[in-house]
């Protein structure tokens, strides 16, 4: 488990704006990487089996030219769930996307 990074924070932030719903990350929001290759990330409080629901999706582009679908699920209660991310070859994430305020 780690705390989430400014990146990520940026990320859900702008997912947030893209999907119109309303979110605030606990000010020492911790997570847990799911897929170390993808760079995916869960809440701490959100297990495996949690129940998650879809809330945004984005299509970036890797430092290599490959699309990365970066997509936002939130639990049934409204909270961060998940920060999904999957490179569309299905190679590792080199870079977080950059999103500029």
């Amino acid at each position: 488990m780690r705390k989430i990074e400014p990146a990520e924070e940026k990320l859900i932030a702008f997912l947030t704006r893209v999907g119109d719903v309303q979110l605030s990350l606990p000010a020492k929001q911790l997570v847990w990487v799911v897929n170390q290759e993808m760079r995916s990330i869960r809440a701490d409080y959100c297990p495996v089996g949690c129940r998650v629901r879809s809330v945004a999706s984005y299509e970036f582009e890797d430092d290599d030219g490959v699309p990365i679908i970066a997509t936002l699920f939130l639990t049934d209660d409204g909270r961060f769930g998940e920060l999904d991310f999957w490179k569309v070859n299905d190679e590792p994430v080199l870079r977080l996307p950059s999103i500029s305020p």
